[in-house]
């Protein structure tokens, strides 16, 4: 019989699977922080220094506190989870834009990860409904 008790370290492996990205690219923004501000400026093509540095903050904050989270489980799991895939779509729909590259390889690249990244945007979004239901109980 399986019990919430043998279940818990499953789920926080998988958790800890699908959250890694975010974890690891959170914690690389932070230690490199004007990294993390010319890769914001480069995506998104703003120029304005401080609009570019409160959008890394936004980054960093979502990735780390998006993670921390939907691992802790609770009330405020699904709203990790649900940050962590808007966060997702938005960076997806910014830096795989495959349909703006000419036929070739990279075209082909950008095409797979763009639909690797809504997978995992999806993956988020069920972790975060999952997340609800066990708030609920």
């Amino acid at each position: 019989m399986t019990t919430s008790l043998t279940l818990r370290p499953r789920r926080t492996l998988a958790l800890l699977a699908l959250l890694l990205p975010y974890l690891i690219s959170g914690v690389l923004k932070l230690l490199d922080f004007n990294g993390a501000r010319a890769e914001v400026g480069g995506l998104t093509g703003l120029a304005a220094p401080a609009l570019v540095t409160m959008l890394a903050a936004a980054v960093v904050v979502t990735q780390l506190g998006g993670s921390l989270l939907l691992l802790r489980g609770g009330r405020w799991a699904p709203l990790g989870g649900l940050a962590l895939a808007g966060f997702t779509l938005i960076a997806t729909f910014l830096a795989h834009t495959w349909w703006a590259l000419p036929q070739g390889a990279e075209r082909v690249q950008a095409f797979n990860g763009f639909w690797e990244h809504i997978a995992l945007a999806g993956a988020l979004g069920f972790a975060a409904a999952v997340a609800h239901g066990e708030a609920g109980q």
